[in-house]
């Protein structure tokens, strides 16, 4: 947990790193809001693999009556716009507050990974693309955290 309490250095941090995260935080947004309109029309989107019928209908799919996929949407749009306010200002905070919520974003996929697969037994192909996405934001955010503090222990020898 000490990578969350350290000051990120974003001098340390490449420049590919926030577009990166945007450039996700967008794809994921775009596959979050199309399920949460479908959501709303009552209509299940096209399924190349059989079980998105299953997932999308199922219990897991809204949390406190809220489809999940709006969730996903809000998750998306804050990552982006905390980014692109950070790429504005260069204050820190606004790259810190993404990279914490990957974490969260990670594991919440983590989970709904686990009931696809192993609960519902069924795959949908826009929550695996969510999935995907927010892996890969958490990985980029932990990359960069690590590369700031390792670069940060390097000045100290």
């Amino acid at each position: 947990m000490s990578l969350f309490k350290r000051k990120v250095n974003i001098v340390l941090i490449p420049k590919w790193i926030p577009i990166a995260i945007i450039i996700l935080a967008i794809i994921g947004f775009a596959d979050a809001v199309y399920l949460t309109v479908e959501h709303y029309n009552n209509v299940i989107p096209p399924c190349t693999t059989g079980g998105c019928e299953t997932v999308l209908s199922s219990q897991y799919s809204q949390f406190f009556g809220l489809p999940v996929s709006l969730l996903g949407s809000i998750y998306y749009f804050f990552i982006a716009l905390l980014v692109l306010i950070y790429l504005d200002t260069k204050k820190e905070i606004f790259l810190r507050i993404p990279f914490i919520a990957s974490t969260i974003g990670f594991l919440c996929s983590a989970w709904f990974v686990f009931l696809m697969i192993f609960i519902l037994k069924a795959f949908c192909q826009y929550c695996a693309i969510s999935a995907t996405t927010s892996l890969i934001i958490f990985i980029i955010s932990m990359y960069s955290l690590w590369l700031s503090r390792y670069s940060s222990q390097q000045e100290l020898v």
